[in-house]
């Protein structure tokens, strides 16, 4: 790619991300090489699909795919939308929502594809008890923190999503006897991921859609104009 052919700003942002596509694809591929020689994984177990390599049905876990989809959707949708939101001392705080929600979603995706709570912190001496706990300081932390950005927002989808987390947890700890444990428990993470994702859905368009409608006098109500005539710049009232 001939830089010259850019914007000299542009061409210096453009190979940086260039560079950092490479720098974690290597990460991803020097983690999986890691992990062959030093514990003798098959490398083909690390990068073909789960169900080739167990050799089960397509339909085998179909259910959690679609989690994956929603949990990787509405970190998407967090983090672009706070990258597209303008550095502005008013957009602060709903950037930083925003960030932090994103990372909360990845977070809590990770745990669900990986199974981190179920194999991998066990697997190395965390107790389950001890992760649950973690993630709900986390989540307990991120609600007192962002309350006043959250009570703007459709909020009731939320506690929806919180709710049905809380029974799918319940269900892991719990393991009432006579209810099929995989069908109540995945059955509650799944509507919670759903609700999860509906919410980010909404509270990020509402965000940016509020902004981009605050910078385009065109959506503005007939005899509301006046209400942001003083952010109009002058150069713009000559023309």
């Amino acid at each position: 790619m001939d830089s010259s052919l850019l914007p000299f700003s542009r061409g210096r942002s453009t190979w940086l991300v260039i560079t950092a596509i490479f720098a974690l694809s290597a990460v991803l591929l020097s983690l999986v090489l890691f992990l062959h020689f030093t514990q003798g994984i098959p490398i083909g177990d690390m990068v073909r699909d789960p169900t080739a390599v167990a050799g089960v049905s397509i339909y085998v876990g179909f259910l959690s795919q679609f989690g994956i989809f929603f949990w990787a959707g509405a970190a998407t949708l967090c983090l672009f939308s706070m990258l597209i939101l303008p550095r502005t001392p008013a957009n602060t705080e709903a950037r930083r929502f925003l960030m932090v929600s994103g990372l909360l979603s990845l977070t809590l995706g990770f745990d669900d594809v990986f199974l981190l709570h179920e194999a991998f912190f066990p697997h190395i001496g965390i107790p389950e008890l001890a992760v649950f706990a973690a993630y709900g300081v986390f989540v307990a932390y991120y609600l007192v923190r962002f309350h006043k950005t959250i009570l703007r927002t459709e909020y009731v989808l939320l506690v929806i999503a919180l709710g049905f987390f809380a029974v799918s947890v319940l269900f892991d700890l719990l393991d009432p006897p006579g209810l099929d444990p995989d069908f109540w428990e995945d059955g509650a993470k799944v509507v919670g991921i759903v609700a999860w994702a509906t919410y980010f859905l909404r509270t990020c368009h509402e965000m940016v859609g509020h902004k981009a409608s605050l910078k385009s006098p065109s959506v503005a109500p007939e005899g509301a104009t006046h209400q942001f005539a003083g952010r109009v710049p002058a150069a713009s009232l000559k023309r």
